[in-house]
């Protein structure tokens, strides 16, 4: 205790009394053992108020997802790295509206992709999306197989156990990739990791292992760890075109919920003209993203569809025929007037093409 209590008389001491300069000392050394304290309780707190770097935030929001909508890199470094971690590795609920485009979607039979690329820009479960498209690539590989059934049924297991991933692929018939576990594991390293370090690798097998291939342990393990947010990482590798529409609609801001008009730009490689093209579209507000437009003739009766309904006596559905309703198919001008109030204009156009036009905003 700073040398404090040798200079403290003992209770009771019948010693002589103390003179002025030794009383002066004792004081001192205790005002200096107080200020210490006082620094050391402090310590953690001014750590903590020390903001994440704003470049650290975008890389995680960058390497986790698909980049930072308006707002969230303040988010994220108001949350620290740690804690933002811990929320995508235990994510909220999609969102009623995005769960029910998503069935719509189903329904319609859309195109191959579409849900996988509005998950990709609407979802708040970001790192859930990049991983059900790592294992769909590590399992698939070099295999024929439905790619959007395989990423469905992956998806639900992305925060569980290896083997539970696995036995996904195994109820498809595809082959297992050769290496085990760990190889599984180097190849997660590299997905988020350039040339992750041996040590590094040597910790999350041990995580691995302790674990039984627990996802989220081994995660948590490697999405915090120094190799993972060391500046050499940040925006070191250049995005696909998927991450890049991806993330230059996030960046837009504007509500989606209908991505047909985007799948012309990843029909074919966009290069840097057709990457050009795509950001003065998005920044003049030529994408109509926020809803579906009506379908002409889409309901070509007079009644609503019939439904099958099952009542808790019958053994089967009965199909129960609801009353004559007259639904009118939309006009071209009703048409029309949907898919302007859909039109997604940026809240700042020229901001935005700054942004999308810079360097950095083609790497991630």
């Amino acid at each position: 205790m700073c040398g404090l209590y040798k200079h403290l008389p003992m209770h009771g001491s019948k010693g002589p009394a103390r003179g002025y300069n030794h009383d002066m000392h004792v004081w001192s050394l205790f005002l200096r053992c107080a200020a210490l304290f006082l620094a050391l309780a402090a310590a953690p707190h001014a750590r903590a108020a020390v903001p994440m770097d704003e470049r650290q935030a975008l890389h995680l929001l960058s390497r986790l997802g698909y980049g930072p909508a308006p707002g969230e890199v303040a988010r994220v470094r108001a949350t620290g790295a740690h804690a933002w971690v811990d929320s995508q590795l235990a994510p909220p609920p999609l969102p009623p509206y995005l769960a029910m485009r998503l069935r719509e979607l189903a329904d319609a039979h859309a195109p191959p992709g579409e849900a996988v690329l509005l998950l990709a820009i609407a979802s708040p479960r970001q790192l859930e999306e990049v991983l059900a498209n790592f294992w769909l690539g590590w399992f698939s590989a070099g295999q024929a197989v439905d790619a959007d059934a395989l990423r469905d049924a992956l998806r639900p297991h992305v925060f569980d156990r290896y083997q539970d991933l696995a036995g996904q692929a195994r109820a498809r018939g595809l082959r297992l990739p050769v290496g085990g576990e760990h190889a599984a594991l180097r190849a997660l390293a590299r997905h988020f990791v350039d040339a992750p370090p041996p040590a590094m690798l040597r910790t999350l097998a041990r995580v691995w292992d302790a674990s039984g291939g627990d996802q989220r342990a081994v995660l948590r393990q490697l999405l915090t760890s120094r190799a993972f947010l060391a500046p050499a990482q940040w925006n070191s590798r250049r995005k696909d075109d998927f991450r890049f529409v991806a993330s230059a609609v996030r960046a837009s801001g504007v509500w989606v919920e209908y991505v047909a008009p985007l799948g012309e730009y990843l029909r074919q490689p966009m290069g840097r003209g057709e990457r050009e093209a795509f950001v003065e579209r998005l920044a003049d507000g030529g994408f109509s993203l926020g809803r579906a437009p009506p379908q002409p003739q889409r309901y070509a009766s007079s009644a609503p569809p019939m439904r099958a309904t099952v009542t808790p006596d019958a053994s089967q559905g009965m199909v129960s025929q609801p009353g004559p309703a007259l639904m009118e198919a939309p006009t071209p001008s009703a048409i029309a007037r949907a898919a302007a109030e859909a039109r997604s204009v940026p809240a700042d156009p020229e901001r935005l093409r700054i942004l999308l036009r810079s360097a950095d905003f083609q790497r991630y």
